[in-house]
């Protein structure tokens, strides 16, 4: 009986000390907040890891280059879309996913021009360690309006203090992995 209660405290001891709350810089919850705003602005969906597919993959890619690398693009004759090409899909999807889109199905891919979104963006308010480089994180969906340009690393109350309107949108939960110095997202829950 002692042996088992000695086994069982171990493994408790193990299973804490591999699942620890970490202590985020300033700088690391930034970097965390950009890396996790690039999902909530591209509109990714829950995915599990095993789950992903090559079209939520593909849309991730076509939304983020058409987002953050626009004036890198190339506008169609009709100056209504843009291409795409295979190489910055792949590019995005090895960056945030760790893995390309399975078989494309042509060279570029065509993205209308698109204004007056709304600006969305995340906030990560917790990160715990689970082991192996992995981490799980939580965090918060902020938007705004359409023009808003709110400073997504600043709080609620700043916001309202400068009159921003910025409202909660959601929460997420992912699982990350660290490699080199990056993250690949394992798992997302939005809700």
């Amino acid at each position: 009986m002692k042996k088992w209660l000695t086994l069982v405290l171990v493994l408790f001891a193990t299973c804490v000390m591999a699942q620890s709350e970490v202590k985020m810089t300033s700088a690391q919850k930034q970097n965390l907040d950009t890396f996790f705003s690039n999902f909530s602005e591209a509109g990714v969906a829950s995915f599990r890891q095993d789950s992903l597919s090559d079209e939520a993959l593909l849309d991730f890619a076509l939304r983020h280059n058409h987002i953050n690398k626009l004036k890198a693009l190339q506008k169609t004759k009709d100056g209504l879309s843009v291409l795409v090409p295979v190489e910055l899909v792949d590019k995005a999807a090895i960056k945030y996913f760790g893995r390309k889109v399975g078989k494309h199905a042509k060279q570029s891919y065509t993205v209308p021009m698109a204004d007056g979104e709304a600006y969305t963006f995340s906030q990560i308010d917790r990160l715990v360690s689970l082991g192996n480089d992995r981490f799980q994180a939580e965090g918060v969906i902020y938007s705004t309006g359409s023009g808003g340009t709110p400073n997504p690393h600043a709080t609620p109350a700043e916001w309202k203090k400068k009159g921003e309107d910025v409202s909660r949108a959601g929460t997420f939960s992912a699982v990350i992995k660290a490699e080199s110095e990056r993250y690949i997202l394992l798992e997302y829950t939005v809700s």
